[in-house]
């Protein structure tokens, strides 16, 4: 697993503005969502984060992979823009921006490889002062498994510790709408599930839902910013394959097979 380090090569001159930019923590401003579930999230709401406890990710064109996060379906004031770029563009192939602007700035961006299922995580946020974009390689825990790992830097400590986004299901999931089976990040030193993610059960717009369940304020910004750029990395990767599915589906029944 790839850890962060200070001697990776200098991203493209559209993307080394982003270090030098001020940028503002998000006020979610919200209560916790209330659960049937015996599961809680706990209560956060006098604290400053990037991202509210709980958010959507939103389509942003019916044609790409592009996405907004936000609190809500066609929330006039969404947090975040996410742009996808295929493999012949120049831009990494998932940008979290920094703003709902498609030009912003770089939170984190999400490198795919063509060979490889690894997936490089660059954090531009959440790093110290003056210090270049970190990267990690965010990499498969298993030739036929869809978990996977990460390490982030941690606020209270400052240690890298290592974390998991794999399928699972139970309370913490379903506490997010009532389906069974989700995705859970896991911090691999003690077992604690500290996000959830799902897909929605019927929806052309919503791409998926996730929360932050664990304590937000020692993991710190710069895991919170990684396990999102992971998960929406995750998230466009089964598009992508669903898509080389359909298409190859396409191509076998026109020529008969």
């Amino acid at each position: 697993m790839g850890l962060f380090s200070l001697n990776e090569k200098p991203p493209s001159p559209s993307y080394e503005s982003a270090t030098s930019e001020t940028l503002k923590a998000q006020d979610p401003n919200s209560a916790a969502r209330r659960s049937p579930s015996p599961v809680r999230l706990p209560s956060q709401t006098n604290l400053q984060f990037r991202f509210p406890q709980v958010f959507g990710l939103y389509s942003a064109g019916s044609f790409s992979g592009d996405l907004y996060i936000a609190q809500k379906k066609d929330d006039p004031n969404p947090l975040y823009y996410v742009s996808t770029h295929n493999g012949l563009s120049s831009q990494p192939s998932v940008i979290l921006h920094s703003t709902c602007n498609s030009n912003s700035p770089p939170h984190a961006t999400a490198d795919f490889h063509s060979f490889s299922s690894t997936i490089d995580l660059t954090l531009f946020v959440g790093i110290p002062p003056g210090s270049s974009p970190q990267t990690c390689v965010m990499e498969s825990t298993g030739m036929m498994s869809s978990s996977r790992m990460f390490q982030a830097p941690i606020h209270s400590t400052g240690q890298l510790e290592t974390f998991e986004w794999k399928g699972g299901s139970g309370a913490e999931v379903q506490m997010l709408g009532g389906r069974s089976h989700g995705k859970k990040c896991l911090r691999v030193s003690t077992g604690e599930v500290v996000a959830v993610f799902i897909h929605p059960s019927m929806s052309l717009d919503k791409r998926g839902k996730m929360a932050f369940i664990g304590d937000r304020v020692n993991l710190g910004e710069a895991f919170e910013v990684l396990a999102v750029m992971g998960v929406v990395a995750m998230v466009e990767k089964e598009r992508r394959a669903k898509q080389r599915n359909r298409n190859n589906r396409g191509v076998n029944s026109i020529n008969g097979i």
